[in-house]
């Protein structure tokens, strides 16, 4: 096993239990103490950076995260990497959802686009605690004015079933287009589409390289479906016990759960050998 130089940590289900929901001290804990030992420490997840920028400050992060997937690898300042889907290619995927009693929403630029009210007021409920009221969403009922309104291609669509409601058709929508994106889900009620290729896996192998190390030097921890790839791309892949059945699959080893401090006893077994 080579030394573990970089740790790269989910936020949802990983750091923390619950939105809204804080990290756990012994967890911040041993995530000090790896920063105090040389390891570069950062985040990777489905989020914009707009609703992942708390968890930048309290963990002390100087460097780049991976927002969106792996679409877009950033700091507080810039984009080092993007790798996003042609605007005009999410209409086909807008287009098939419409009607199946589900939310949409795309991500773009470090802001969220929806077509309806109650699609905003939804995630607004959902992430309100987690970042101080403050959510960069737009609304717009009409489709055509949202895409003149959005000014590029898009990291991201999320389709969303928050009652449950839909999952199937959900779940059958995004079959038609296996093989055309890279389509995950990082809870059993959403489904994510990001470019084809484009994953948290590629973007930890690009992160790396920035700070000139392999993924082999790479230590990544996560729980949904979206953290498959860096957890089969890392040199080691550890999967919270709360994680879903894929990611446990996929991971070289499984820890406690998100609320038995299970990233600190990941630490403290990979990068301190406790």
């Amino acid at each position: 096993m080579q030394e573990i130089k970089l740790l790269v940590l989910d936020i949802d289900g990983t750091l923390i239990a619950d939105i809204g929901s804080s990290i756990a001290p012994v967890d911040l804990d041993a995530i000090r103490r790896a920063q105090a030992a040389g390891v570069k420490v950062t985040i990777a997840t489905g989020r914009i950076l707009g609703t992942a920028k708390k968890w930048i400050g309290i963990l002390n992060i100087d460097g780049p995260i991976i927002t969106c997937n792996g679409a877009d690898i950033r700091d507080l300042e810039k984009s080092y990497f993007q790798d996003n889907i042609p605007l005009h290619d999410t209409r086909e995927i807008l287009a098939a959802y419409e009607g199946a009693g589900v939310k949409r929403y795309l991500f773009c630029d470090n802001h969220i686009y929806c077509t309806s009210q109650d699609a905003y007021q939804r995630l607004f409920d959902k992430w309100k605690q987690g970042n101080d009221g403050v959510l960069p969403v737009t609304v717009m009922q009409d489709e055509d004015e949202l895409f003149r309104e959005i000014p590029g291609d898009v990291q991201k669509v999320l389709v969303w079933a928050p009652d449950g409601k839909g999952r199937v058709a959900m779940q059958e929508i995004a079959e038609r287009f296996a093989g055309c994106y890279d389509i995950v889900r990082s809870d059993a009620d959403n489904i994510e589409f990001n470019k084809l290729g484009v994953h948290k896996g590629k973007a930890i192998r690009k992160l790396a390289s920035f700070y000139g190390y392999t993924e082999q030097n790479a230590m990544a921890i996560g729980d949904g479906g979206n953290d498959v790839c860096m957890l089969e791309a890392a040199g080691i892949g550890v999967a919270m016990g709360n994680a879903m059945p894929e990611a446990m699959k996929a991971a070289d080893y499984v820890t406690s759960d998100v609320r038995s401090g299970g990233v600190a006893k990941a630490i403290d077994k990979f990068i301190f050998g406790k």
